[in-house]
């Protein structure tokens, strides 16, 4: 068939196609059904999609490589006004626990982007983040900024970004050398994590500010199937401007480097079973 034949064709259809929605338009009470319809589809995008239903299935894929359990007191999903998540309790792989007393999302969530881009973007405010490990607890409230893309089936966003920044860090049960030293507190962390190829998270930087301690993290974890198996190699370098640099000055001497009062700190191994080496 040549170009013109397809013309010919292409054309012949256009005119019944044409006709066809000429002689619909003109039946009684078309407008009619046509603005409800269009008003009932807003609706159920909108207002009676089952998105708690899908999101609490996503939270079992995620529970299913990150967690022994993820469990939520209260899930309400809203498209126009803030979402919110109460009671919010996660145990990691490796026992740890990470509580959320209040989690307000604004996100961009229709039908199209849960079933056909698997793009998914806004903002999240967190409320007493509370980690809890063998003997170390982290408290902070905390804004997240995130956009990542998803390809099944890999469990992890194959593309995008997540930045992050928390405030007023509480840190106890840290200890050097076996001693225990009395809480940190950090005035700010900011930090970005960039994903790529769907194994790869880029930390960019992890800038952490305070009065007793400021430094920055860089580095990258190479994610595996099985998540306590994802590989480090994060780089930690604290300031020499540091306080807790020079009030645990005996202690910290050995891991300093010679002729300076940095410490750089090197994370590799797993994350189930980090190696912590100084530099």
């Amino acid at each position: 068939m040549n170009l013109s034949n397809y013309k010919i064709t292409a054309k012949a259809y256009w005119d019944r196609l044409y006709n066809f929605f000429k002689e619909i338009v003109t039946v009684q009470y078309f407008w009619h059904y046509f603005v409800f319809s269009i008003i009932m589809i807003i609706l159920f995008v909108f207002f009676t999609f089952p998105y708690e239903i899908i999101i609490q299935n996503k939270i079992k894929e995620v529970e299913q490589n990150i967690a022994n359990y993820i469990s939520i007191g209260r899930l309400k999903i809203h498209t126009i006004t803030d979402s919110i998540a109460e009671d919010v309790i996660v145990e990691l792989k490796n026992g740890s626990e990470i509580t959320f007393q209040n989690i307000l999302f604004n996100f961009t969530i229709n039908p199209f982007s849960l079933f056909i881009t698997h793009h998914y973007d806004g903002t999240i405010k967190i409320y007493n983040l509370n980690l809890k490990s063998d003997k170390l607890q982290i408290r902070t409230n905390a804004d997240v900024f995130y956009d990542l893309k998803y390809n099944k089936p890999i469990p992890y966003p194959v593309e995008g970004n997540i930045m992050s920044s928390m405030k007023d860090i509480s840190i106890k049960g840290i200890s050097i050398q076996g001693f225990e030293i009395p809480d940190i507190n950090i005035s700010q962390i900011k930090s970005e994590l960039v994903f790529e190829k769907g194994n790869v998270i880029n930390l960019k930087y992890l800038l952490f500010s305070g009065s007793e301690i400021k430094g920055n993290a860089f580095g990258k974890i190479t994610l595996s199937n099985y998540f306590n198996n994802s590989s480090l190699n994060i780089t930690i370098q604290i300031d020499s401007q540091s306080s807790i640099l020079e009030d645990y000055k005996v202690l910290l001497e050995s891991m300093m480097k010679p002729g300076t009062k940095n410490i750089t700190i090197k994370i590799m191994g797993t994350i189930g079973s980090p190696n912590f080496v100084t530099q």
